[in-house]
């Protein structure tokens, strides 16, 4: 099994033209039933699974396109989470990391004014809470699973299907 990254990616050589897969894949993401919805830019694009399918906890795939030394091009495909979670989970460690300093600060104070420094019991409480947060990025990767898989297949056959196309 392959240990758990925050932010999953894959690659895979594409044989075609870059604007040939973008255009199958703008063809399967207008067709309907497709599983997924997206915005197709220069040399990437985003994709999502569809709304009545998204969860709060459903992944992004980012995508680029990229030029290889060989003359060929490369898909590399990375997984993050929907912009709320990600901004919820800055929101958070910010939040953190100044409950924790704010508690050094407030812990040192103490000290040179000779009182018990009671505040330093803030740092590794935000610490503990920093590791339980990072530790929810993995539980909510393992919940979009699906999603992952869906948005995987979707890019890989539209993949093949765009390499099919130049054959």
């Amino acid at each position: 099994m392959a240990k758990p990254r925050l932010r999953p990616v894959f690659d895979r050589p594409l044989r075609c033209d870059p604007r040939v897969f973008f255009a199958e894949l703008a063809r399967r993401l207008s067709a309907p039933g497709s599983g997924c919805r997206g915005q197709i830019f220069a040399q990437g694009a985003i994709l999502r699974v569809v709304g009545s399918e998204r969860r709060l906890w459903s992944p992004a795939l980012t995508i680029d396109v990229e030029p290889v030394a060989d003359g060929g091009h490369r898909l590399h495909a990375r997984f993050s989470p929907s912009s709320p979670v990600w901004t919820a989970f800055v929101a958070i460690y910010l939040a953190l990391a100044c409950l924790g300093i704010g508690a050094a600060c407030y812990g040192g104070a103490q000290l040179i004014m000779k009182v018990t420094p009671w505040a330093f019991v803030g740092v590794p409480i935000a610490l503990a809470l920093a590791a339980f947060t990072y530790g929810a990025a993995f539980i909510g990767q393992g919940l979009g699973g699906e999603d992952m898989y869906t948005l995987r297949s979707f890019v890989e056959g539209t993949a093949d299907g765009a390499d099919a196309a130049r054959a």
